[in-house]
């Protein structure tokens, strides 16, 4: 069962308490240096799991307007603080390990609880490491961890000061080296220092990194491969940046996207990007994709042109791409506000052609028929004794045409159609089929402003009970 944070370190607290004061006790009275060391790094410890029991509640608090992530980088800061007292006892330690090894040698004494009190800790030291470590895995907590690091060096050092003490006790009944047995205890201290300086560089070093944002070095390229696979993402146009608060990941992705794709499906491709990375990261990363549109290395002619325009503010229409001699010529309809000059509107259209020079890499020749824009409603009326006029026209030209609506405006007369066509016919034979119509209806009706052909497939008129002369 995993033990909540503030739980392990209320029961660590209370115990680095304890030890610490029974091993300066033990150690002072027999006067080893080695129970000194331990009681020392018990302190160490206790000061280090005040600052755990601190930073684990400042870490869960939520975020706020000064810190939008939130408050889980307490711990790493709580972790580093910890190392760095723990560096100033192992320097300590040394001092007079050192000390005591060249200048002062000399046995302490031992007794029953010199054995007690370290065997003590080392039960309770086992006991904290496992639950720590659990817990620091299961929160992904660098305090608890550090504190697990600790601990576990602390078991190393103990043992070290139990091995000690038992040389010394069994120097009274088996004749050993007096220089071993006078120095056996500072030896011993030595080991504890040096874990505890192990303890500063594995923890410390991690703590820093976490600050630093440092993630393993393959991660970014695995993800940008993995975004790079999903249709409609330009390759090569990928940037991803990733932090880790506490143990949310924050992932900020930029990709190039063709600019042929309207907003519903950059939406949608956003969306699947956001299931990859929620895969590979966890259901509790933050992730933000900005799309930035893009021209692919086969991007249309068409696409290229009407993306220059959207980018202007400008609207277009009626745009035909030919090949003429190995150079591209475009015509199109731009639409202006009908409150302007031509001076003036011939300004947008001189904007436009520069930029698709600019963009285009091949020679290009440009063709722009200014319109008006509609920007309010034309005052309209339907004309039903001119609808029957040219209904008879209609007629005469295709019995299957359908003649809708016949509008007459101030610019001149709408007509809208309906021309049932095969289910199977070519969409390009379609276009072509309405066109030959247009040309044949304004042959023979005057006046004609705009002429509106709706295609429809033949199955939905025969459904209605319709009959098709073709």
């Amino acid at each position: 069962m995993i033990q909540s944070k503030r739980l392990i370190t209320t029961i660590s607290v209370i115990s680095s308490a304890g030890l610490s004061a029974l091993k300066f006790i033990v150690g002072i009275a027999t006067g080893s240096l080695g129970l000194i060391a331990e009681g020392a790094h018990s302190l160490l410890d206790l000061f280090s799991t005040l600052i755990t029991f601190v930073v684990v509640r400042v870490s869960a608090l939520p975020p706020d307007e000064n810190h939008p992530y939130g408050h889980e980088r307490a711990e790493s800061l709580g972790a580093l603080g910890g190392m760095v007292l723990l560096a100033v006892t192992a320097i300590w330690i040394l001092y007079h390990s050192i000390s005591k090894i060249i200048w002062y040698p000399g046995a302490p004494e031992v007794t029953v609880w010199s054995f007690a009190i370290i065997i003590i800790s080392l039960l309770v030291d086992f006991w904290r490491v496992r639950s720590l470590n659990e817990a620091a895995a299961h929160y992904n907590s660098p305090s608890l961890a550090s504190d697990a690091e600790h601990f576990s060096n602390d078991l190393l050092g103990s043992l070290a000061v139990l091995a000690g003490l038992f040389v010394i006790f069994l120097s009274r009944y088996i004749a050993l080296p007096i220089w071993l047995v006078n120095r056996i205890d500072a030896i011993a201290a030595l080991g504890v220092a040096f874990a505890a300086l192990k303890s500063f560089w594995n923890i410390g070093s991690q703590a820093v990194r976490s600050l630093m944002d440092n993630i393993p070095k393959e991660l970014i390229p695995g993800l940008n491969k993995l975004i790079e696979e999903q249709k409609g993402v330009i390759p090569d146009t990928v940037k991803t940046k990733i932090r880790y608060v506490g143990n949310i990941p924050y992932a900020e992705v930029v990709i190039g996207i063709n600019r042929e794709l309207n907003f519903e499906k950059v939406h949608q491709l956003t969306d699947q990007i956001e299931k990859v990375l929620t895969k590979e990261l966890g259901t509790d990363a933050v992730i933000i994709i900005h799309p930035e549109p893009k021209a692919a290395a086969d991007e249309p002619y068409a696409v290229t042109v009407h993306a220059i325009a959207d980018r202007l503010g400008l609207k277009i229409h009626n745009l035909h791409v030919y090949l003429v001699e190995q150079k591209i010529w475009l015509e199109l309809d731009m639409e202006v506000s009908g409150q302007l000059n031509l001076a003036q509107a011939h300004v947008a259209s001189e904007k436009l052609e520069k930029a698709i020079i600019k963009e285009f890499k091949s020679p290009v020749h440009i063709k722009v028929h200014l319109e008006p824009l509609n920007e309010k409603p034309y005052p309209a009326q339907i004309d039903y004794e001119l609808k029957n006029e040219i209904q008879k026209i209609t007629q005469s030209i295709d019995k299957d045409v359908i003649l809708e609506d016949v509008l007459t405006t101030g610019y001149g007369i709408v007509l809208t159609l309906t021309l049932p066509l095969p289910d199977e016919m070519a969409l390009v034979e379609v276009h072509s089929a309405m066109s030959a119509i247009e040309r044949k209806i304004r042959a023979q009706v005057l006046d004609v402003a705009k002429i509106h052909i709706d295609p429809e497939p033949m199955s939905r008129q025969v459904a209605k009970g319709r009959t098709f002369n073709h």
